[in-house]
């Protein structure tokens, strides 16, 4: 697995295209803007040739071509550095204006005037020393009056530099947005692609079996520390699964070793001895059975931790009454510790303990956990067993007044086929305070093995039961 390139980052590609849909609206805005001010300005000089040619039409009216020729010649002389006029008679002479003859044109015209043609006429030379190219674009209508030709233009080079203007506006625009775009993409996608390589780099680590690596949290708290926080997680639960399949597995080949040693033994007795050894051969069959039930009951357990690791229980959940629960199974163990020489006591608080879960896999925990004191603490002894709620969630504890668990020993007693070196002499397979412990965390219960100054103390804490929709709280 390569790193992630930058460039081909999800957020690279989206900083690219949010820069591409901003050049575009910018270069739609410029766009509008262009044709608005080429509008704008067109109009503007249309109007007022409009109004010169309005002004030549009234006078041809009122005078004929003496007053036609005075009005032309009037505003020819006052005429501002961009404005022409042109006047010839219907042979094509020159009767007045600033402008040469050549340029007369029926209607609406534009055209860029030679240079030859702009000597030919002071205002022509004087509008173009007036621009920085010395250019002139006659923008003009023609029209005949009567025997006389008549046109009047302006000067529309500031409409031609005017969208120059914009469109190297439009142009700079548009790339300063895609430097800015590109630079801007890499500067906030830098630091997440680096971020998520590291989580790839990592991965690779985990597949090489480096479970107990992390991933370095910021103090943005977005969503990749979100994501990181969620892998390392993951890790840890990873770590801890295989730490504990590895000492399952140490378990498993040192623990069961012995009994599987003593069944080949018994096998191994009952091939060198005939059947009619009689009461031996019988008594043989009957161990070789006890260590076969023993290995099995083994193996039930630990698939029965399996099953319950595994979750599937958790759809048997159901609100229940822990104390209810506990007091059920404490009247029946209440003799059996009796015979076994303790006396078994309790604390309930019962109508506040409520909580949910199952109630078959909490009845076995239960079990497990009175018959465990039952059967490690010397007689006579003292077992307790307390239900009680406490702010938001609801506690179990199981006391005992025995000998205890030393504090180096108490975390590792949840781990399977773990025993102490004073309890393998004890029937057992080492799994009950495991189970215990799966079913405690499908419960999202915590699980601590406590003193009890004597003896040993169980504490599980349950989460109370979310409140039924109205229901009082």
């Amino acid at each position: 697995m390569r790193d992630v390139a930058l460039f081909r980052t999800i957020s690279f590609r989206l900083a690219a295209t949010y820069a591409v849909l901003f050049a575009v609206s910018v270069a739609v805005i410029m766009g509008a803007a262009y044709a608005i001010a080429t509008s704008e300005i067109r109009d503007i000089s249309e109007r007022e040739i409009g109004h010169d040619m309005a002004a030549f039409r009234s006078a041809f009216a009122k005078g004929g071509g003496e007053e036609l020729r005075l009005r032309i010649r009037e505003r020819s002389e006052g005429a501002p550095g961009d404005s022409f006029f042109l006047l010839l008679d219907g042979e094509g002479r020159f009767l007045g204006g600033n402008v040469p003859p050549q340029l007369w044109q029926e209607g609406w015209s534009e055209r860029r005037m030679d240079d030859a043609v702009v000597r030919q006429s002071q205002d022509l030379m004087d509008s173009a020393s007036m621009n920085s190219d010395g250019e002139v674009r006659l923008f003009s209508h023609g029209e005949t009056l009567g025997p006389f030709r008549v046109l009047a233009g302006r000067n529309s080079h500031i409409l031609h530099e005017t969208q120059e203007i914009l469109l190297g506006c439009l142009l700079l625009g548009c790339l300063a947005i895609a430097v800015v775009a590109l630079v801007g993409s890499y500067l906030v996608t830098r630091d997440p692609a680096r971020r998520i390589n590291a989580i790839a780099g990592l991965t690779r680590q985990v597949v090489a079996g480096r479970f107990d690596m992390r991933l370095p949290l910021s103090r943005r708290r977005d969503e990749i520390d979100q994501l990181s926080a969620d892998v390392n997680l993951m890790l840890a639960r990873i770590e801890t699964l295989m730490e504990s399949l590895r000492q399952v597995s140490t378990d498993i080949a040192h623990d069961l070793r012995t009994p599987i040693a003593r069944l080949r033994q018994r096998l191994d007795l009952l091939g060198r001895h005939p059947p009619e050894a009689g009461a031996a051969f019988g008594g043989a069959i009957d161990e070789a059975i006890a260590e076969a039930d023993t290995i099995i009951e083994t193996f039930n357990a630990l698939l029965r931790i399996a099953q319950v690791e595994s979750g599937a229980r958790r759809a048997r959940f159901r609100r229940l009454d822990l104390a209810d629960l506990t007091e059920r199974v404490c009247d029946i163990y209440r003799d059996v510790a009796v015979d076994a020489g303790h006396r078994l006591e309790t604390g309930l608080e019962p109508g506040g303990t409520l909580i949910e879960g199952d109630a078959d896999l909490l009845t076995q925990l239960l079990v497990n956990l009175v018959e465990n004191a039952i059967n490690h603490v010397p007689a006579p002894g003292l077992i307790e067993v307390r239900v009680s709620r406490e702010g938001q969630t609801v506690c179990l504890g199981v006391a005992d007044d025995g000998p205890g668990v030393p504090p180096e020993e108490r975390e590792r007693i949840f781990r399977r086929l773990y025993r102490l070196d004073r309890s393998r002499s004890t029937p057992g397979t080492g799994l009950g305070l495991a189970l215990v412990a799966a079913i405690a965390e499908l419960h999202g219960a915590r699980v601590a093995a406590l003193d009890n100054a004597p003896g040993l103390r169980i504490a599980i804490t349950f989460p109370l039961a979310r409140p039924d929709k109205g229901a009082p709280a």
